[in-house]
């Protein structure tokens, strides 16, 4: 695999590399990092630097060696523009698989939380999205062992689950297939009329979960949960079980093969305690 890493020579930049890192070595792939030099937060022109400008971009460069040991690592140093469209236009230009981001510098450690530069990857990036808990580099850290997937049977959560099967092999990693039931409900009317009635969904949650499981290679090691309640708030409890890696799809409108995060997924993101995986919709 290769791998697009945005770094600001700060700790979500570290988190970022270190999960490249896990992902690269076990794929046996590479890392491209990139780094802004100077620019601001509104589109503008951007160069790619070199000579006595690219040098500002040293040090962090050869920091990022030191953190990625033998896995191999090209780099790139702009002058201009934002690091989001820098980021996305680079992954449009070149063959990567993903873009991955560290979460910024606020909030608890252990927890993906999206600040601007992800957020602005998450509304159309070409290519996957994977975002580092806060303190990620923090610890070593092996290759995935446990994978977990979103799914409701949509095409969404299928891709995720595809991308996540192909993951799972390079590390025989298991994987956690995991469907929410939201029960009935009634739902409001604007104007004081009668709610309308919402049913279980899934309706037939079982044999979502029985379809998933029997579209992936039985080689893997491969197990369905149920949980009932509010998707995001089940999945990312679920998770703080020794998940190392939770993938999830985008939401089914929109340009197609862009990520576009619709309301479960944001919400699983900015809750789970593990690295998310975000799949661009198929």
């Amino acid at each position: 695999m290769r791998l697009l890493v945005g770094l600001d020579g700060r700790d979500g930049g570290h988190d970022a590399l270190a999960l490249a890192r896990v992902l690269a070595s076990q794929s046996g792939g590479s890392i491209v990092a990139v780094t802004v030099v100077f620019g601001g937060p509104l589109p503008m022109e951007y160069a790619l630097l070199d000579g006595e400008e690219a040098g500002l971009a040293r040090p962090i460069f050869e920091d990022a060696r030191t953190r990625v040991g033998d896995v191999p690592l090209e780099t790139r140093a702009y002058g201009g523009g934002s690091p989001a469209s820098i980021l996305t236009s680079n992954a449009e230009r070149e063959d990567v698989d993903a873009i991955v981001v560290g979460s910024p510098h606020r909030g608890p450690v252990g927890r993906v939380l999206v600040g601007s530069v992800a957020s602005s990857l998450l509304s159309g990036s070409p290519c996957d999205v994977l975002v580092a808990p806060k303190g990620y580099a923090g610890a070593a850290h092996d290759p995935f062992r446990s994978m977990a997937v979103a799914f409701d049977g949509s095409p969404e959560s299928k891709a995720a689950l595809k991308r996540a099967e192909g993951l799972a092999r390079l590390s025989k990693a298991t994987i956690r297939v995991m469907t929410v039931v939201s029960p009935p409900a009634v739902v409001a009317v604007p104007g004081g009329a009668a709610g309308s009635y919402a049913p279980q969904s899934p309706a037939e949650p079982d044999k979502v979960i029985d379809a998933a499981l029997e579209s992936i290679d039985r080689s893997l090691g491969a197990e369905g949960v149920r949980l009932d309640g509010s998707p995001a708030e089940e999945i990312a409890q679920a998770c703080e079980d020794g998940v190392d890696l939770l993938v999830v799809g985008s939401r089914g409108y929109g340009p197609l093969t862009r990520v576009l995060l619709g309301s479960v997924s944001r919400k699983l993101i900015d809750a789970a305690s593990c690295p998310v995986l975000v799949v661009p919709r198929p």
